[in-house]
Order: C-alpha cells, then structure tokens, then sequence
C-alpha cells in the first residue's frame, strides 16, 4: 500500500482536539446534524441546514452524531482545507430537498464521483496515517485471519469515509421514505468498499466471522441444531455478523481504540444476543385446551 505523508504534522489528533468555536462547521442537535448550509449557498431557508437523521436509530444517538461532528470537522480543518467535502455536501443537500427527480440513481452517482470520489478518499488517507497508533504485530496461525496496519489502516479509511456519508446518506432516506434503510445504507458502503481494491475487507470481515461462528456452534452444537426452524446457520449468521460490523460497528471506529479487537468482540455478541443467550422460541404445546391437568392419561406433548 503506497504510504502518503500528511501535509501537516504539527497538529493535534483527532480523538484528543477539542473544536474551537470558529472552526465549527457541524454540530447536532435531537434528530438532526447542522451544518451552514444555506449561508454557503447564498440561499434563506429554514430546513436546508438540516440532515435528519431519525431514520437510522442506531446512528441517531447523541454519541453517534458527536462523532461524526468531531470527525467532519477535524478534517475539514486539517485535511480539506479547500472544503471540497463541504461543497460537495451542500449540493448534494440542495438537491435532494429542491430538486424534483433527484433519485435514487442520481444520488449514487453524486456519492460515487463527488463525496466518495478519489480526492476525497486521498485525503482520508492522509488523515488516517496521521492519526493511526496501532501497532499489529500478533501472528496468527491462518493468513486468512491475521490483520496487518494495514488492513486496520483500511478499515479506519473506511470509517472515516462512512462518517462523511452518513448525513446525506440518512437524509435521502428520509426525504424519500425508504423503508429498507439497511439495504439502502449497505448499497453506499459498497461504493466505499470498493475505493479498497487492494484487499477484499468484505471477504476478510466474513473469514473472521465464520472463524467466530464455528468455534460458537462446535461449543454450543444443541443450541445450533435448534437453528434450522429460524432458518439460520453459521454461513447465513456469519454473514448478518457482518453486515452487523459494517452497519453499526465500522461508523463509530476511533483511533484509540483496537479495531480489530472490536470487530471480533461484535461477531460474540451478536452471536449470544441471536443464538446462545436467548429463549428458544419454538417449544411443545397442550393439544388440549383444559386448563385442568391430569384429566385423562394423554401426554400433552403427544
């Protein structure tokens, strides 16, 4: 992986800066980011300032919009300091509240070639080599499941770049009352992951996933053969695992904390919230409805 030096190396980090009051670009409030929209664009309206944010609760937390605000303005102060993300944000807001037949294909033209475009993602780049402090040395047994810096260095890049996303992402979804907002969500990951030909973080991300999953059903084979009525298995968990990953867990990626590990920690849980800590849901019956036990010498489970 080619290594591109920031242009700056006397600034503070990301995790540790605390945003001056001139520098702030987005804040959040209940529902919603803020950003000065309608002053960039020289226009007077009352909701243009607003990405609303509702539609995805997992992104709708006061924590989730802190960190997208800290990230968002991080960078536009440090490494895109002509505002190109900003710009690109403002258009794309205007459009999508003002512009009739904005739809769903031109919206993921625009993400692809302007806010998911080469130059932002250059930029991302130099913001994350700045920033990173890992230090991946661990050997692992399989090749298939040992994470270089980077592979973690990928990973941050993406999260950055799902944060710069997110606003307009949730916003169209809203504005266009899309029901199956995951399936919308992963649909514009997938133009960043694919910003990553370099390595297949899909396909690294499933490897450890099924890793985790079949230790799980080797460990739990009773549990796992009661699977099959909810039609999961450790190929379909691993893969909502995941989706997991990618939709709730990669956003909220800090550079002070292990990512790796956090991913690995995720498959777990998911795995105990889905399959081992939960009420076996399908379970025998009375054929009678007596409320009277004992009545007759028929087996209530016959």
């Amino acid at each position: 992986m080619e290594i591109i030096q920031p242009f700056i190396t006397t600034i503070p980090k990301v995790d540790t800066w605390v945003c001056p009051p001139e520098d702030v670009l987005f804040t959040s409030s209940k529902n919603i980011i803020i950003a000065p929209i309608s002053s960039s664009l020289n226009i007077v309206s009352d909701n243009l300032d607003y990405f609303v944010i509702r539609p995805k609760k997992c992104y709708n937390s006061q924590d989730l919009r802190d960190h997208l605000c800290q990230v968002l303005n991080y960078f536009e102060k440090y490494f895109d300091t002509d505002k190109e993300l900003f710009v690109y944000l403002a258009r794309m807001k205007f459009m999508i509240d003002n512009v009739e037949g904005y739809d769903y294909n031109n919206f993921m033209h625009d993400m692809r070639t302007y806010v998911l475009g080469e130059s932002i993602k250059r930029k991302v780049v130099m913001m994350t080599e700045y920033n990173y402090k890992l230090d991946l040395t661990y050997k692992n047994i399989s090749e298939s499941l040992q994470y270089t810096n980077d592979h973690a260095k990928m990973l941050l890049e993406i999260s950055i770049l799902m944060d710069c996303a997110i606003p307009l992402t949730i916003h169209f979804a809203h504005v266009n009352r899309i029901t199956e907002i995951d399936d919308f969500i992963l649909d514009v990951y997938d133009i960043i992951l694919q910003r990553f030909p370099a390595a297949d973080i899909f396909s690294k991300l499933y490897t450890t996933s099924y890793s985790n999953v079949s230790k799980s059903e080797y460990k739990n084979a009773i549990l796992w053969a009661k699977q099959d009525v909810r039609g999961k298995d450790v190929a379909t968990h691993s893969l909502e695992s995941v989706n997991n990953i990618i939709l709730n867990i990669m956003p909220k990626y800090a550079f002070d904390k292990n990512i790796v590990a956090l991913n690995y920690t995720s498959v777990i849980k998911n795995t105990k919230c889905q399959i081992t800590d939960i009420e076996y849901e399908y379970s025998f019956v009375p054929l009678s409805s007596s409320k009277r036990d004992g009545e007759d010498a028929t087996s209530e489970f016959d």
